[in-house]
């Protein structure tokens, strides 16, 4: 990552092992298993300035990962409204979930936050889409590393107007951080801030590779384990699920994570899923190009 002089680099949109968990069909899964310390060393280590932990309807991992390094971290949230998924940036409280997509703008601004809209135009996460326009939203990310499909981001970049351009990992793994980041000038948390209001920001990266989510795959399976065995000491919403289970099911949970951790299974997952959301998005994609002009 080469950093220009007095440009500084954020990424704006990062999870850990508090965002609790996704489904696909009838597959229930951790979204992540980021420990937020981890994030933090990861963050360090690229050069970032500033690392915004956003995890979902919570701000505990943001709150843990400052800890170590307050002035790295912007504690943030990827909020869940009923217009779609709507992210807050430095929050001092939590904004609950499933409020409309105005109010929970509101909530964010009430707190001094930012509010941008992530993966506006995603197939395959609930973006607010074309309700942006009436949003008082601050940015909007256009480049979001995760989605490989190379439609959603264009179709997000072609509808920024009036809004900052944000770019972030959308990290669900430790190895995903910074492959999505955001530019502005300076370097600190209120020098991004100003620069998100002021709409003087730019971003970069790369889409975040297979092997990225190969990797994700496997952490999950070999995280989950060390969560069953209480060897990491991190109340999350994993360990919360797993301190229901019964002992003798606990020990199936244990095989089974092995056994995904160390089998083929992500490597054909991966190659399965990229294929499935590609073709979700190119419909998004040819929807919104059959009924709008840019």
């Amino acid at each position: 990552m080469v950093k220009l002089e007095e440009t500084g680099i954020a990424d704006v949109h990062t999870h850990t092992m508090y965002s609790g968990f996704s489904e696909y069909s009838y597959l229930k899964y951790p979204d992540s298993m980021t420990v937020p310390r981890k994030s933090v060393k990861v963050a360090e280590k690229l050069g970032l300035d500033v690392l915004c932990i956003t995890d979902h309807n919570t701000i505990k991992g943001a709150l843990e990962a400052k800890k170590y390094n307050k002035d790295l971290i912007v504690i943030g949230e990827e909020i869940t409204s009923k217009d779609g998924e709507i992210i807050g940036l430095f929050l001092q409280e939590p904004v609950e979930p499933d409020l409309s997509g105005e109010e929970t703008i509101e909530r964010i601004h009430e707190q001094d936050g930012v509010a941008f809209a992530p993966h506006p135009f995603s197939g395959h996460c609930w973006g607010v889409g074309r309700k942006l326009h009436s949003f008082d939203l601050d940015g909007l990310e256009v480049f979001n590393s995760l989605h490989r499909d190379g439609y959603s981001n264009v179709i997000a970049l072609k509808n920024c107007n009036g809004h900052a351009k944000l770019g972030g990992s959308d990290a669900h793994s430790s190895c995903m951080i910074g492959n999505g980041y955001t530019l502005f000038k300076g370097s600190s948390q209120e020098e991004l801030r100003d620069a998100i209001k002021s709409k003087q920001t730019s971003c970069g990266g790369k889409v975040t590779p297979l092997w990225d989510f190969i990797n994700y795959g496997i952490r999950i399976g070999f995280e989950s384990s060390k969560v069953i065995l209480n060897l990491n000491g991190v109340d999350c919403p994993m360990s919360a699920r797993i301190s229901r289970i019964r002992k003798p099911y606990k020990m199936l949970y244990l095989a089974g994570s092995f056994m995904f951790a160390f089998s083929p299974l992500p490597v054909i997952c991966t190659l399965l899923g990229d294929r499935v959301l590609k073709k979700k998005s190119l419909k998004v994609w040819e929807e919104q190009n059959a009924t709008h002009t840019y």
